[in-house]
């Protein structure tokens, strides 16, 4: 039953996805937090907001 909210979750990230015109192949792990979520939909909000790693720098989030 848990694994049903995931596909659901994803599915329609997808949908926003295309909805904004995004076509690359969406990569979404589980669990599916509220920040994965978040960054998964690449709007126009997140686009502005998105800040390029500079040589040498590292991602500022850790996966565990």
């Amino acid at each position: 039953m848990g694994s049903a909210v995931f596909f659901a979750i994803r599915d329609a990230l997808k949908a926003a996805r295309a909805q904004f015109g995004e076509h690359e192949v969406l990569s979404l792990r589980s669990p599916a937090t509220v920040e994965r979520i978040r960054i998964s939909c690449a709007d126009p909000i997140l686009k502005r907001a998105w800040v390029e790693p500079q040589e040498g720098e590292k991602s500022f989030f850790i996966s565990i």
